[in-house]
């Protein structure tokens, strides 16, 4: 009954609504541990809608809406052994500014698909391992000033790339107490692209599209993720997310598109709490770090975020349903310019929805 009253905060983990890099999830394995049916499977369906807002004077929203899908599947062997399969969509970007802003009409769409299969052996009731493989792919088009005055138009899709995760866990199931710790290694991708310079002012090419081969390493990262019952029918919950984004880049002969010059870290606590066979409820606080301020970059117009999630679940025989609501404040950023001076964004806001269902069989 502890995992139910947990269950509804953990559904929404979008961070990349504060634009310190590119990440959209927190590329949790907490599926692992979900109880399976009669059959040894567990299967769940997640959506969320995510609707960012970074407000500076004399400038419109420049951050984009988006949806995040993901699909788990967990099979149990036996009493030691279980194997979860993972789809979900961890790195993102939207950004869209207004055409004919001097610098600022600029412009990236980046999406991702990661797939995951992970192992569990229990060793006993204490202690387990885990350890699997992930596949990443990207595709996108960043539309930006690369060189001076000069707009260039990338537009590219990557590679299958393969990393790693590996990880324990220490349980003690009288208390609910569970604490786990995940590495997931960084996964390098081969983009082939089409790079074309554009004048900004007139929305036109001002040279032949050349052909862009270019290499982008996704940085590794450590999660730890704990929960412990406190009283009955009632679990405090969290976790710590480290990403080493600090050197990412994304560069060809022309420039640098994207250079991150610091890590994230973000951290969520909460309480679930069981309120009776069907009905469970969560709150959780998310805190991410800022990033580097002042950014060079119109294209992380934010940085940091503090949020608020509320979650609720309904569990009926080997159905669950769950939905949550976040809303949150991502922290103010300074864009420096050249050709505009410095433009704070300083009115910044986000809300989220979402949803899983699960089915054990």
């Amino acid at each position: 009954m502890y995992r139910f009253a947990a269950a509804g905060a953990a559904l929404l983990a979008s961070t990349a609504i504060a634009q310190a890099d590119i990440e959209r999830t927190n590329q949790s394995l907490r599926i692992l541990y979900e109880d399976t049916g009669e059959l040894g499977s567990y299967v769940e369906l997640s959506y969320g809608s995510i609707m960012p807002e970074a407000g500076a004077n004399g400038y419109s929203n420049p951050l984009t809406d988006y949806d995040l899908t993901s699909i788990g599947y967990l099979y149990r062997f036996n009493d030691q052994f279980s194997v979860a399969m993972i789809y979900d969509q961890p790195f993102g970007a939207g950004v869209d500014y207004t055409p004919g802003v001097p610098f600022f009409d600029g412009q990236a769409v980046v999406e991702s698909d990661a797939i995951t299969v992970v192992g569990r052996y229990e060793i006993n009731d204490r202690f387990s391992v885990h350890a699997g493989v992930r596949a990443l792919g990207v595709e996108g088009d960043i539309y930006t000033n690369v060189a001076g005055p000069v707009f260039h138009l990338l537009e590219g899709e990557s590679d299958w790339g393969y990393g790693y995760v590996v990880g324990a866990a220490y349980e003690i199931p009288d208390i609910a107490l569970r604490v786990a710790l995940t590495y997931n290694s960084a996964i390098e991708v081969s983009f082939d692209a089409d790079e074309t310079p554009f004048n900004p002012a007139t929305g036109t090419p001002v040279g032949p599209t050349a052909q862009a081969n270019f290499d982008v390493e996704f940085p590794e990262s450590i999660n730890l993720e704990f929960q412990s019952g406190i009283a009955e029918n009632t679990l405090i919950f969290g976790s710590i997310r480290h990403a080493f984004w600090d050197g990412f880049r994304l560069s060809t002969t022309v420039g640098d598109y994207v250079n991150f010059t610091s890590d994230s870290t973000t951290y969520t606590l909460g309480v679930g709490r069981q309120f009776n066979e069907n009905w469970a409820g969560s709150v959780s606080y998310l805190h991410r770090t800022d990033g580097t301020i002042p950014s060079d970059t119109a294209l992380a117009p934010t940085t940091g975020l503090d949020s608020v999630t509320l979650g609720l679940r309904y569990t009926r025989d080997a159905f669950t349903i769950s939905g949550s609501l976040t809303l949150g404040v991502p922290g103010d950023q300074v864009v420096q310019n050249g050709i505009v001076g410095d433009i704070d964004f300083d009115d910044n806001f986000v809300s989220a929805v979402g949803v899983r269902v699960g089915f054990r069989f």
